[in-house]
């Protein structure tokens, strides 16, 4: 998030760092990155050595989600797959994955240089780089903790609710009012499109033996781009699940067979289902949908956070949903 939680200052991040991880560091400065937790550098006196992050754990079971969710994070990072960025356990805890804080799960990673993505990935060589990644691990059993993707999408029934909430003004911040506008346009067909989403998600029930260990993300914003190769961070998403969850993002867009090849080569399969290509892909607008409907429905002050998601309602999720929409009536 680019805006500072108001109730979790640096010093406190400091403290509980230096008490439960590291106590020789010096300065605990806050990170604008990201789209959900919240980040800090943590430093030594001369150099950053950890990445600290607060996940809200406000939600019931949220917590005790995160927890199995690192946890099995760090199980593949011992297996060897160098492709996960583990968290720490705290010397305090060794067998814990973190400490909470107030209303947040605080981890802690290692710091590593090196700069995400914006969009899409830039050709094929860096495709085939995470697609042979994922083949890797899509071929390995899953931790014991890892666990299984259950359809959503998150905050459909919240959703739902708003929907019948388009006939007046929504006044509580400025952002409301082009929100709702948007979605008096296209909320009548939401329906529908939960309905394939619905139809879908049984279908991949249906095959749950088929199913592997997913990142959920690998977009280029959870890549860092290093000399020894690429990593992927953000793992509280990792679910057992069909592969397309990740593959719909990562051979997206190519231009070649490579990235596909690469895949195969480590470990995947080159039999990818177009049904569930189509399954993540709802999943992931719809619960756009769903979070922002939900936020700027709310009191929002129009921070530089809101500001940024308000713009990406506009500009990404209002098109793909226009453009489902559209595949669903030529149906």
């Amino acid at each position: 998030m680019l805006t500072e939680p108001a109730d979790l200052s640096p010093d406190a991040v400091l403290a509980v760092v230096r008490e439960h991880w590291d106590v020789g560091i010096v300065s605990a400065a806050y990170l604008p990155r990201g789209a959900g937790a919240h980040h800090w550098v943590g430093s030594g006196r001369h150099q950053p050595r950890w990445l600290v992050t607060a996940d809200d754990v406000a939600t019931d079971g949220r917590l005790e989600e995160l927890l199995d969710s690192y946890a099995a994070a760090r199980e593949l990072a011992a297996r060897g797959h160098h492709v996960v960025v583990p968290t720490v356990a705290p010397e305090t805890e060794p067998t814990g994955v973190g400490v909470v804080l107030a209303a947040y799960l605080l981890t802690v990673a290692p710091y590593l240089e090196g700069e995400p993505g914006p969009g899409e990935y830039a050709d094929d060589n860096q495709r085939a780089l995470i697609a042979g990644a994922l083949g890797g691990l899509h071929a390995e059993r899953p931790p014991a903790r890892t666990r299984p993707w259950t359809p959503g999408p998150p905050r459909r029934s919240e959703l739902g609710i708003l929907l019948t909430r388009l006939g007046g003004p929504w006044s509580a911040g400025p952002f409301g009012e082009s929100v709702r506008q948007a979605l008096r346009r296209s909320g009548p067909e939401l329906g529908r499109l939960y309905q394939r989403f619905d139809q879908l998600a049984a279908q991949a029930l249906e095959g749950r033996e088929g199913w592997v260990a997913t990142h959920g993300e690998p977009h280029t914003a959870n890549v860092l781009w290093q000399l020894g190769g690429p990593v992927l961070v953000d793992w509280e998403s990792l679910r057992v699940a069909p592969r397309e969850r990740d593959l719909r993002t990562v051979l997206r867009g190519a231009d070649g067979a490579e990235p596909l090849s690469a895949y195969v080569a480590h470990g995947g399969t080159a039999e990818l289902d177009d049904d569930m290509v189509e399954l993540f892909d709802l999943e992931w607008w719809l619960w756009e949908v769903a979070e922002y409907a939900v936020r700027f429905h709310a009191p929002h002050d129009g921070d530089d956070d809101d500001a940024r998601f308000h713009q990406a309602f506009l500009d990404e999720v209002v098109p793909a949903v226009e453009r489902a929409v559209t595949k669903q009536t030529a149906r």
